[in-house]
């Protein structure tokens, strides 16, 4: 039998006490827009579109189950609604890795069919979502083709349902949930259930993978449980994923990329050893590293070797100012992603406030007639009116019809004023973010534009590589802010005279301008 390493299927409980939400957990992994009846907001995921990053969504449920048990919407804020604590335990997440090798296709089966047994052996709907892989691994390095593969995320209540497990669905409260699974409330009597689906997983990644012609075997057990001397390799966590995807040092991936060097040498991993000594050793070899595939990185591999001490400090500077070049890069970049998303979210709030507008003045024209049509009534019918108010009758039913027509014109003017100035709120506050934004931005076109000059100051015999390196993106950011990198013959050579000269008048960077 073959073993190999791999990931392993992982449990997480969801708790109201962390912040988590049923219904936003559900909908991010199925890529839905869902509203959450009980925080009254609106979870909205589409932008994962399906076939994209989320491959396959669906929610099952046992035989003969109520039919919003297949419905995320209904099914989870009724989950919501089932959990009275503020501290309630609302769905555990079991997160599946799939073998590489397998086609969307397949990989869903796998992923449906484990599902179907979490079905089946606790009584109780799943809402699977599978997700294709990121393309670069956790420190930003791109990942080969062959090891792009997937994973799924099998959510799940903390209850059975009530019809399936025998109790009574109309419980007061119970919102069609039963008796808590108490046994995966604690660790010490969950560890069984979930060995058993480990077990089954392990069963089916080993059985699809053969299918695709691969004799690995994939074990559920732990390494140390296996008999295998391998130390595991410390984990970044979402955040230190995403700066070191945007090109940003971290204290966890430091560990990460020492752990991974001292496993390729043979060596026992020191990830252990304290952030800050690690930084003073590296700053005290004679050769700075940068971070694997950065450009610094790329650009290192293709200098010529240095000759002498002179020349390798060189080089090390260089390679310093080009580091804190790429991650300026990163950090502009990034803000104005979120720049472009409050863009399109002032102008379909202007939109949305322009066509409430109209809306608006319709009513009050309709307002308009209908306050008329009761004017007119009320003159040719004044005696009838002071009658039946006399007597204490019941109003006329034409009457009331008219009047109930200039109110319904007269709220819905109202509410449509509520609408725009709602609206209106929205432009302010995503306007309010953008000036922050932009702050940010100048910020890092600043760290850019010294980084470039630093290195024209140095001489740098990096710098015309480091130009044909730069992405398209960053190409076209340099030329439009700073053109004389561009001017041919002896523009490198003027780098810093021409940043000097469009700082004095002011063209360092374009200004920024509200969108209109």
């Amino acid at each position: 039998m073959q073993v190999h390493q791999h990931a392993r299927p992982h449990m997480e409980t969801h708790t109201r006490s962390a912040g988590h939400s049923a219904v936003a957990g559900v909908a991010y992994r199925l890529g839905l827009k869902l509203y959450d009846e009980r925080q009254k907001v609106w979870h909205d995921f589409r932008k994962r579109a399906l076939g994209e990053e989320v491959v396959r969504a669906l929610t099952l449920a046992p035989p003969d189950a109520p039919f919003w048990s297949t419905d995320p919407a209904q099914l989870w804020n009724r989950v919501e609604a089932s959990e009275k604590r503020k501290d309630s335990q609302l769905a555990r997440d079991y997160r599946i890795p799939i073998p590489f090798g397998l086609d969307d296709s397949d990989a869903g089966d796998l992923a449906e069919e484990m599902a179907r047994f979490i079905v089946e052996t606790l009584h109780t709907p799943v809402s699977l979502g599978l997700h294709r892989d990121a393309d670069r691994d956790a420190l930003g390095v791109l990942k080969p083709k062959d090891k792009q593969g997937f994973h799924a995320h099998i959510y799940f209540p903390t209850r059975p349902l009530a019809d399936v497990a025998g109790e009574d669905e109309g419980k007061d409260g119970s919102q069609g949930f039963g008796a808590k699974l108490t046994f995966l409330s604690n660790k010490n009597t969950s560890a069984a259930f979930v060995e058993m689906l480990n077990c089954k997983w392990s069963e089916l990644a080993t059985d699809y993978a053969r299918r695709v012609g691969s004799d690995l075997t994939y074990q559920y057990r732990s390494y140390k449980r296996l008999g295998l001397k391998l130390t595991p390799q410390p984990t970044l966590g979402r955040s230190a994923t995403a700066m070191e995807r945007r090109g940003l040092y971290t204290n966890r991936g430091d560990s990460l990329r020492e752990a991974k060097k001292s496993a390729s040498d043979g060596a026992k991993p020191f990830a252990t050893i304290a952030f800050s000594k690690r930084r003073k050793a590296y700053l005290g070899t004679p050769s700075f590293v940068p971070r694997q595939g950065s450009l610094a990185y790329r650009l290192r591999a293709s200098a010529p070797s240095p000759k002498n001490k002179e020349e390798s400090d060189e080089l090390d500077r260089s390679l310093v100012l080009i580091e804190a070049l790429d991650k300026a890069f990163a950090v502009y970049h990034e803000i104005q992603q979120e720049l472009d998303k409050l863009f399109k979210i002032i102008e379909a709030a202007r939109a949305a406030s322009l066509d409430a507008a109209f809306q608006a003045d319709q009513s009050r024209e309709h307002r308009k007639l209908a306050y008329v049509r009761l004017r007119r009534w009320e003159d040719e019918n004044r005696w009838r009116v002071k009658i039946f108010a006399s007597m204490g009758g019941a109003p006329l039913a034409k009457h009331e019809a008219l009047r109930s027509n200039v109110k319904l014109h007269s709220d819905h003017v109202q509410s449509l004023k509520q609408t725009i100035a709602t609206h209106a709120r929205e432009v302010v506050d995503a306007e309010n973010e953008v000036h922050a934004l932009k702050v940010k931005q100048d910020e890092a076109f600043s760290a850019i534009r010294t980084s470039m000059a630093n290195l024209d100051e140095a001489k740098s015999s990096l710098l015309p590589n480091l130009m044909r390196e730069l992405s398209l993106s960053d190409t076209a950011l340099l030329k439009e802010q700073l053109p004389v990198l561009f001017q041919g013959g002896d523009g490198i050579e003027k780098v810093s005279e021409g940043i000097a000269e469009q700082d004095q008048v002011g063209l360092g960077h374009r200004p920024f301008q509200r969108p209109s």
